[in-house]
């Protein structure tokens, strides 16, 4: 009897939950019984080759069985990367993915981090300062411009003491983390802004060094039936996120691409239809570390109180990529909940200003073929000057209303980014050296 891999035991979720006759919560729920009418659970690997094998084991005739072999060696890798041990995410990090990484803890004692946190250590450490400011998304606010609004600590631990049925979702997302590192060692270990900061150290001694870790996490504390819309994580980085008590149901389309970014700017954040292959959902729990490549569509159900850390990071296989969806984040500032700020240009100008001391020459032409986006004639702030040149030449001959219509479209593309402009001109900068660095060094 061949030994067939065991496959994935999936909990089940209720979207029927109560409104409260509120018209931003029933606006999500739609949205979300949608999404979840279009998706399917995740599928890795090993539930295509053990399907393929529990079919093999059940053939009885030897030509059923020669003609099922070649299913056990499957062409489609799934869904989802599954991650058996801290040496497959080390494996995996060190590549180039496209799908996101799952390890699934069996115990919380297998989980890839060794830390603990529950909710009431979480509130215990709130409540040491309850006057204090915490940003929250409020699901009962009917304009969702106006649903993130601040709270103290004290009125969020009222809002989470009453009774589940009385109680509409919150959604915490941007807690600083400043109890410890939960990061696994083998995300710190390859993200290129941690490696080349060590690197910088004239000594790995601990006397008289000014080392500081450069590395933020943020816990997502979120009440039961809180609902996260499609979106994509600011600045192209990778995103890890690691469940500390709870549950998530996590969305996201079965084949990424960057034009499935695309359709998420063209059609909002609540448009479920048109992404090729259609969704995928994994079930996230206690211990579970999830990885999602750059600029990953997902879309977030909450289906029982729930608290989680996570945080961005880079590495040298996915720095293309990572470029490639900050752009379209520039381009398209909408598909993410948060906005560009100069920490991430800073942060990839000296990412890119030392890529070619720790990136393999493969690494280095998937940038070079990236930097294009920013370092043709048409960039975001050569926009800026040709609309200027192009609205003298409209004001002087008189202008039509479609000529006033593109105007006002490349108005909109260079203020995207225009407040950031000395930041960015640098990281520019910086990858128009790296690209003559490169170009030089394949020459000779």
């Amino acid at each position: 009897m061949l030994q067939i891999p065991e496959g994935i035991q999936w909990g089940s979720y209720s979207l029927d939950f109560p409104t409260h006759g509120n018209e931003g919560i029933e606006e999500l729920r739609k949205f979300m019984r949608e999404l979840d009418k279009n998706a399917n659970w995740a599928v890795s690997r090993a539930d295509i080759i053990g399907k393929a094998m529990r079919e093999l084991n059940q053939s009885k005739r030897p030509l059923e069985m020669v003609a099922l072999v070649p299913s056990v060696f499957p062409t489609s890798d799934g869904d989802v990367i599954l991650l058996e041990n801290s040496q497959a995410l080390s494996h995996w990090l060190d590549r180039k993915f496209d799908r996101p990484l799952l390890h699934k803890a069996r115990s919380p004692d297998t989980s890839l981090c060794g830390r603990k946190l529950n909710m009431d250590m979480f509130w215990a450490h709130l409540q040491e300062q309850p006057g204090k400011a915490i940003d929250v998304y409020d699901y009962s606010v009917v304009d969702p411009s106006l649903r993130t609004r601040t709270m103290t600590v004290q009125d969020i631990l009222q809002h989470w003491k009453l009774p589940e049925r009385d109680r509409h979702a919150l959604n915490l997302l941007d807690i600083e983390n400043r109890i410890g590192d939960f990061c696994p060692t083998e995300i710190i270990a390859c993200d290129l802004y941690e490696k080349l900061t060590r690197r910088a150290l004239d000594s790995v001694g601990r006397t008289d060094s000014d080392w500081r870790t450069s590395r933020q996490e943020f816990f997502i504390l979120s009440g039961k039936n809180a609902i996260s819309s499609i979106h994509v994580d600011t600045g192209g980085q990778l995103t890890w996120i690691l469940i500390l008590q709870g549950r998530k149901i996590w969305y996201f389309p079965r084949k990424l691409s960057f034009g499935a970014v695309r359709l998420l700017a063209a059609a909002g954040s609540q448009h479920t239809e048109g992404y090729e292959d259609g969704w995928a959902r994994v079930e996230l729990c206690p211990g579970d570390l999830f990885i999602m490549p750059p600029s990953c569509p997902h879309a977030v159900f909450t289906p029982e109180d729930c608290l989680a850390v996570g945080g961005h990071f880079y590495t040298p296989a996915q720095l293309a990529s990572t470029l490639y969806g900050l752009k379209l984040q520039e381009d398209y500032p909408d598909i993410c909940n948060e906005d560009l700020h100069s920490d991430i240009y800073n942060i990839l100008e000296m990412i890119i200003g030392r890529f070619d001391a720790v990136s393999t020459p493969t690494q280095q032409a998937d940038v070079l073929s990236s930097s294009s986006l920013f370092l043709d004639d048409l960039d975001t702030f050569s926009v800026a000057a040709l609309t200027k040149v192009i609205k003298t030449k409209a004001l002087s001959r008189g202008a039509n209303e479609s000529f006033s219509r593109v105007i006002k479209q490349l108005e909109l593309r260079a203020n995207n980014t225009s407040y950031l402009m000395a930041e960015r001109t640098s990281f520019i900068k910086a990858l128009g050296y790296l690209r003559q660095k490169i170009l030089k060094s394949e020459a000779e």
